[in-house]
C-alpha cells in the first residue's frame, strides 16, 4: 500500500508533480480561498459591514415670518371726513363747475332769444326795435345831449383862462351849468355866450376863481403859440373831456387859454 500524501499537503507543483511537506505560502501562512490541489481553504472572511446611515439633521430653521402688511387706511365716504384742505378744494371746483354753467346757460339763452326775436320780426310778428321811432328819438335825444355837453365843456375850458377861472370848479358847479345849459353849441356867439357866463359865475362866487401859484406876479404874460407840447385848437376838438382836464393840469392848454 503506497503512501498518502496529507491533505493539509496535497499540491501540485509547476511541473504537476505533487507537492511534499509545506510550500512557501503556509511556511508565511498564507491562504486561498482555494487551494491548485482543490482543498478549500479556511472560511471566506465576513465582508465588511456596511456603514452607519447618517442620520439626517433634527430640523430645519424655519423661515422667518413676513413682515405683517399695515391694513389700507379707511376710505372717506363723506366730503365732511376729508381734510380741511381738501374739503376745499372739492368746494371750489364744486362752484367753479356751478358758475361755468350758469354762464353757458345764460349765453346759450340770450342766443336763442335774438334768433327767435329775428325770426318775429322777419315774420312781420314783431316790430322791428331798430326802427321804433321811439328809441331812434331817444337815442338821438342822448347823442344831442353827449354832444351839448362836450361842446360846452371845451368851451368852458378855452374861456376860463382870460376870465381867471377855474375850469373845474365851473363844471362842478350846478348853478354854472344851469346857466349854459339853454345855449345853443351851433350857434356863432355860443364861446361868446359862455365866456359872459364864466365872468357873471366868478363874480358872483369868487371861489370859482383859478388858484394863484405862490409869488406869481398878478401881470398876466401872453402865452406863446408855439410852445413845446402845447394842444392845438384842432388836437382839442378831438379830445375828450378827460383827456382835456388832464391837459389842463398839464398846462397844455395854456396857448388855447390866453
Amino acid at each position: 500500500m503506497s503512501p498518502q500524501t496529507p491533505t493539509t499537503y496535497a499540491r501540485l507543483g509547476a511541473d504537476s508533480l505533487a507537492q511534499i511537506g509545506p510550500t512557501r505560502f503556509d511556511v508565511v501562512g498564507a491562504r486561498f480561498f482555494n487551494d491548485d490541489g482543490g482543498a478549500p481553504g479556511g472560511p471566506a472572511p465576513a465582508a465588511p459591514a456596511a456603514p452607519a446611515p447618517t442620520p439626517p439633521p433634527a430640523g430645519e430653521p424655519a423661515a422667518p415670518a413676513a413682515p405683517a402688511v399695515p391694513a389700507p387706511p379707511a376710505s372717506a365716504e363723506k366730503v365732511e371726513d376729508l381734510p380741511e384742505w381738501a374739503q376745499k378744494v372739492i368746494r371750489d371746483a364744486r362752484k367753479e363747475a356751478g358758475d361755468h354753467r350758469t354762464a353757458a346757460k345764460t349765453a346759450a339763452d340770450d342766443a336763442q332769444k335774438a334768433i327767435t326775436d329775428k325770426l318775429a320780426v322777419a315774420l312781420g310778428l314783431k316790430p322791428d326795435a331798430a326802427l321804433d321811432p321811439a328809441a331812434l328819438t331817444a337815442s338821438l335825444t342822448a347823442a344831442q345831449t353827449a354832444h351839448r355837453q362836450s361842446q360846452t365843456q371845451l368851451a368852458v375850458y378855452k374861456a376860463a383862462g382870460a376870465a381867471g377861472a377855474n375850469p373845474d370848479a365851473l363844471l362842478d358847479s350846478n348853478t354854472f351849468l344851469a346857466s349854459v345849459q339853454s345855449l345853443d353849441p351851433a350857434s356863432p356867439d355860443f364861446s361868446t355866450k359862455v365866456a359872459e357866463a364864466i365872468t357873471a359865475a366868478v363874480t358872483a362866487n369868487p371861489t370859482l376863481k383859478a388858484a394863484r401859484a405862490a409869488g406869481a406876479s398878478t401881470v398876466e404874460t401872453p402865452g406863446g403859440t408855439g410852445e413845446q407840447g402845447q394842444i392845438t385848437e384842432a388836437q382839442l376838438a378831438q379830445m375828450t373831456p378827460e383827456q382835456i382836464a388832464d391837459a389842463y393840469d398839464k398846462g397844455l392848454l395854456k396857448s388855447l387859454l390866453t
